[in-house]
């Protein structure tokens, strides 16, 4: 069985600058800067992580998946999955953590993006395991610079929640976010 993604270390950085929503939304008053920082961070967590609408890590961040058993192929749930700085581990009977070697395994992305750690097949799974969800990949997920499009549906989405005049034509802004950030939505999360 897989279990839910775990965060384990946030993006340093905003994907988006308070200053780039300033500009975009032609506001000059540092006393807003606050909640524009605010509600970037909601845009940001409305998209983002196992439970976002896009399913995705929109700026570098570590994510661990744990499993309950070994398989030979395991699905990672949130993407897009960076190649370097991931680790294989699991617990052995007697509760001491095992690592296992990065030459038994390899990441693989499919053509819609989604990714999985892939055992080579001379790899002797261990099947003896310590507890439920025994098995963990940590890895990095998320985008070494944010797509253009993903940036502007921050910036529509902050507008929507900040100005008045962006609530009266609500749903014609919801369509061009949508628009901006259908291709990145993950299936099947």
């Amino acid at each position: 069985m897989m279990h839910r993604p775990v965060l384990v270390t946030s993006a340093t950085e905003l994907p988006v600058s308070i200053e780039e929503v300033k500009l975009a939304l032609r506001i000059d008053e540092a006393e807003l800067d606050a909640e524009i920082e605010s509600q970037i961070q909601a845009a940001v967590a409305h998209y983002e992580g196992w439970n976002g609408i896009l399913g995705i890590s929109i700026a570098d961040q570590e994510w661990r998946q744990d499993y309950d058993r070994f398989d030979r192929q395991l699905r990672l749930l949130v993407g897009p999955v960076q190649p370097e700085g991931m680790a294989v581990t699991y617990r052995r009977p007697d509760g001491q953590l095992a690592t296992v070697s990065p030459s038994s395994y390899s990441l693989r992305i499919d053509s819609a993006g989604r990714a999985s750690v892939r055992f080579d097949a001379s790899y002797q799974l261990p099947t003896d395991l310590h507890e439920s969800g025994a098995v963990s990949v940590t890895y990095r997920a998320g985008y070494a610079e944010v797509p253009h499009d993903i940036k502007t549906a921050i910036k529509l989405r902050v507008q929507m929640m900040l100005n008045e005049a962006a609530q009266a034509n609500l749903q014609h802004l919801e369509r061009a976010e949508d628009a901006l950030i259908s291709k990145y939505r993950r299936v099947g999360i």
